[in-house]
């Protein structure tokens, strides 16, 4: 346990109701350790007990964007697990690992790629292509607005030098 459980631990003792835990589920899956996000994945894989309002809690924990390097191997094994996980469990757990888990801290072309690759194949349940074209076109947005933002920037430098 890291020095954050014993806060977290302290806090769930003082507020030990559902909501309590969430918190404390979304603060677990936020710590910046490769071991805490291995916990909280492999919690949404193989944890069918836990409650999806948890599950929920843990996805939004997982993805922070100062967070990018302990999140780049989690791209590859999204596209691995969203259709496990749509065949595996109830509607509702699959459409929020997909919206939730998707990368969206790794914003880049390979991530683009990938969802590309995915939406390619065969047998991509309807749900699941509608949330994984929602969410590359986001990140297609976000990627024209730093490019924007960045040739801005230069723009700048380049008149405050004349």
């Amino acid at each position: 346990m890291g020095a954050d459980d014993g806060l977290i631990d302290a806090e769930l003792k003082r507020d030990p109701t559902d909501e309590g835990q969430r918190h404390a589920a979304a603060a677990r899956a936020a710590h910046p350790t490769a071991e805490a996000k291995e916990q909280v994945w492999a919690s949404l894989m193989e944890d069918s007990t836990l409650p999806l309002a948890t599950l929920r809690s843990m996805m939004r924990g997982f993805h922070r964007f100062d967070q990018r390097r302990l999140l780049e191997p989690y791209r590859a094994r999204y596209f691995d697990a969203v259709a496990r996980l749509w065949k595996e469990r109830d509607i509702e757990v699959g459409l929020a690992f997909a919206r939730m888990m998707y990368p969206t801290v790794v914003v880049g072309e390979e991530t683009i790629r990938a969802t590309d690759r995915y939406l390619a194949g065969q047998n991509v349940p309807g749900p699941i292509r509608r949330v994984l074209l929602e969410a590359k076109d986001n990140m297609e947005r976000a990627m024209r607005g730093r490019a924007a933002d960045a040739a801005e920037t230069v723009g700048d430098r380049v008149s405050a030098t004349r």
